[in-house]
């Protein structure tokens, strides 16, 4: 099985959340990976709070995780999942759209706290390690 990480559960390894790092580490390296907008969105968190000692840690555990690049596929999945919202009146962030999509097109599950979004993305397979 293959899980893409969402923005918030990679937060949530950098708090050192027990639940999400017990969950974390009952898969192998290569079933966990990254979209590169929550590698965006990570690096913009590290920009705006300027700390060496965080931008270090983040390193070491994107440095464990395969980034998934945005791609053709993912633009793709990123038309039909606005479009599909945009028609039942249930928009999400731009950014969680795109997120979603990197996990339709490499066929993962996305692990993520914010339920209450992502599960408006009909057949979106969705988990909440916290």
């Amino acid at each position: 099985m293959r899980y893409i990480l969402d923005t918030d559960t990679l937060s949530s390894i950098v708090k050192n959340n027990s639940s999400v790092i017990a969950n974390l580490i009952k898969h192998e390296e290569d079933e966990i990976y990254i979209s590169a907008i929550s590698y965006a969105e990570i690096f913009y968190g590290l920009e705006k709070k300027g700390s060496d000692k965080l931008f270090n840690k983040v390193n070491s555990i994107m440095g464990k995780l395969s980034i998934i690049d945005f791609d053709v596929s993912q633009s793709e999945f990123y038309g039909k999942i606005r479009v599909e919202l945009e028609k039942s009146g249930t928009p999400i962030g731009d950014m969680d759209m795109l997120i979603a999509a990197s996990a339709f097109s490499i066929g993962a599950i996305l692990v993520s706290h914010n339920k209450k979004h992502f599960s408006k993305i009909s057949g979106l397979k969705i988990e909440d390690w916290c």
